[in-house]
């Protein structure tokens, strides 16, 4: 396992350890379990597949994959309901957030992935997208992250990969979620009337957004770390999971906007942050977070093996996905900020106790 290369692996390896593992899951459904949900926990076997093969670990996906199916449960993919016409607005507008329309959309972006090409369907359909992007607690925007970036690490994408992307997608559209509605209600039954991203003279993510003037890559990057840097206060008992997507999502809004125009940053951008501060508000404790807590380091190349290879041996799916995510953004980064390593290093401790 190296640091290099983790944006676009160009590896047979990689190549061909994605692509097994979505001809296993062609015929998953959209969540946990057995039968036809339209609810529940998202399937993560796609994102983690990709994400332990951009780890170097292609030999161990076809294995977890299995084990995952085993443990996890891969559903079976919704029936179609009534299909949605991408060139009438009324049309696609109403059927966003309608978990019963899940194959509908996925038919849809099957289609126009297939007319127009994969970038061109991204370009028209993210910004769409952008502010429901809650969706699925952000599984929507980092599934499709995740199936981007599998698509430009090959020199040609396969139907699998294309598909992945529609239905990276398509859970996207069939869960969206504004971060100020049903989150927001969220927020506001734990004791906060507004999300953290939305109070006016928040500082949580002033770093963040103090960036901006140097480049929106930049202030997502620190937004990557700020968040990382708060769910260190994620507390043995209570739940780990939600919170890590407020490092994952904005990583993977980083990961997806170069293979985007650049006017769509600005707003994918401020969408995030909002999704960020709303999961951090609901999910993770109040004050700073324990400076031990934080302490990495991640200078250190055996220190980051470590705990890359701490998620893989756990296998959970969010453990690999923040470490791979911590991995990243460091080597992305090119400098010593310790703190998507030490949220992957605290995911690791809480997932596997």
């Amino acid at each position: 396992m190296s640091d290099a290369g983790h944006d676009a692996p160009h590896d047979p390896a990689y190549d061909t350890a994605v692509n097994e593992a979505l001809e296993r899951l062609g015929h998953a459904g959209f969540f946990l379990g057995t039968g036809t949900q339209l609810r529940g926990f998202a399937l993560h076997a796609p994102m983690g597949a990709e994400a332990l093969a951009a780890l170097g670990h292609g030999d161990q996906v076809p294995d977890w994959v299995e084990w995952y199916a085993a443990h996890r449960g891969l559903g079976a993919p919704p029936d179609l309901f009534a299909p949605i016409d991408a060139a009438d607005p009324s049309s696609w507008r109403a059927a966003l957030g309608e978990a019963r329309r899940l194959a509908d959309w996925a038919t849809l972006f099957r289609r126009e992935i297939d007319a127009v090409g994969w970038q061109a369907a991204l370009a028209t359909w993210w910004p769409r997208l952008t502010p429901g992007m809650f969706a699925g607690l952000t599984h929507g925007v980092i599934r499709t992250a995740h199936a981007v970036r599998g698509i430009t690490a090959v020199p040609a994408p396969s139907t699998a990969q294309l598909h992945e992307l529609a239905n990276g997608l398509a859970f996207w559209a069939a869960l969206y979620q504004p971060a100020n509605g049903a989150a927001a209600r969220g927020a506001k039954a734990v004791g906060a009337v507004r999300t953290l991203g939305r109070q006016r003279g928040s500082t949580l993510f002033a770093a963040a957004d103090a960036l901006l003037e140097t480049s929106v890559d930049a202030a997502l990057m620190e937004l990557t770390a700020t968040g990382a840097a708060r769910y260190t206060l994620v507390r043995p008992g209570g739940n780990p999971v939600p919170a890590i997507h407020a490092v994952t999502a904005p990583a993977a809004v980083r990961m997806t906007l170069p293979h985007l125009p650049p006017h769509l940053a600005l707003p994918s951008y401020e969408a995030v942050r909002d999704v960020s501060g709303t999961l951090l508000n609901i999910f993770t404790g109040r004050g700073a977070p324990d400076p031990g807590a934080l302490t990495v380091d991640a200078h250190d190349p055996a220190v980051r093996r470590r705990i890359v290879e701490s998620a893989v041996d756990l296998r959970d799916e969010h453990a690999i996905k923040i470490a791979e995510a911590a991995l990243r953004e460091y080597a992305d980064a090119d400098h010593d900020d310790p703190r998507c390593f030490a949220a992957a290093r605290h995911a690791v401790r809480l997932l596997g106790g």
